[in-house]
């Protein structure tokens, strides 16, 4: 009896360290999988755009957020949710990576777009401005629910007629607000800067590390 009790206390040491890795890891690559699925669902929708409205660059990026979505990429997904910006922030609070509340412009002001996809995943399409010369794009992999958090669940990107999607931090990100990160290596999307992918900074590179990382989650991530 004293043996099968020593071995049932070693099976049970061995699953308390490793389930939580495992839990971990699976959802690392449930999120990569869905930012990924979310990121290709937008170009996809900006391809046939393309076919109807020539190259994207040519395409009126003085519009806002919800009529730039309107003319150029609505009808290119399917049954789209829509959510009023007044409504999705009653019901998620948004934080950056190291726990401070976020207010950043993704997912704020009058001119928002803000749809559910059909796996679950929220896309916000924000305002343009004349200072910006494009539109901010969010992408929530798992909607509405926790934790909802810059870096976790929730990536930035900007869109503009001069380089397309791309991830925020990299070349063609507006320059203020320290949004850009000039020349910056993988190492720098992560350093102690105010939007790094950093546990301590905003998260908002983080994106652009998963990207750098070739669509991976790898262990030093800051999850």
């Amino acid at each position: 009896m004293a043996e099968v009790l020593i071995t049932i206390g070693v099976v049970g040491l061995i699953a308390a360290l490793t389930i939580p890795q495992l839990i971990e890891g699976y959802q690392k690559k449930e999120t990569v999988t869905r930012l990924k699925r979310s990121y290709t669902l937008i170009l996809q929708a900006i391809r046939m755009a393309e076919g109807e409205n020539d190259e994207f660059k040519y395409w009126d990026f003085s519009l806002k957020g919800e009529a730039f979505f309107e003319r150029y990429l609505a009808k290119h997904f399917n049954h789209p949710i829509i959510i009023s910006t007044s409504d999705l922030n009653k019901k998620v609070k948004r934080k950056n990576l190291n726990g401070t509340n976020y207010y950043g412009t993704t997912y704020t002001g009058p001119n928002t777009i803000n749809f559910l996809t059909n796996d679950g995943s929220l896309i916000t399409i924000n305002l343009n401005s004349s200072i910006d010369e494009g539109l901010w794009v969010g992408i929530d992999t798992n909607g509405l629910a926790n934790p909802n958090v810059i870096g976790r669940d929730t990536f930035l990107f900007f869109f503009s007629s001069k380089n397309g999607l791309i991830p925020l931090g990299k070349e063609g990100t507006p320059t203020r607000n320290n949004w850009h990160c000039p020349n910056c290596t993988r190492g720098d999307f992560m350093s102690n800067k105010t939007n790094s992918c950093n546990k301590a900074q905003a998260g908002y590179w983080c994106a652009a590390v998963i990207m750098e990382d070739n669509w991976e989650i790898k262990s030093d991530y800051p999850w």
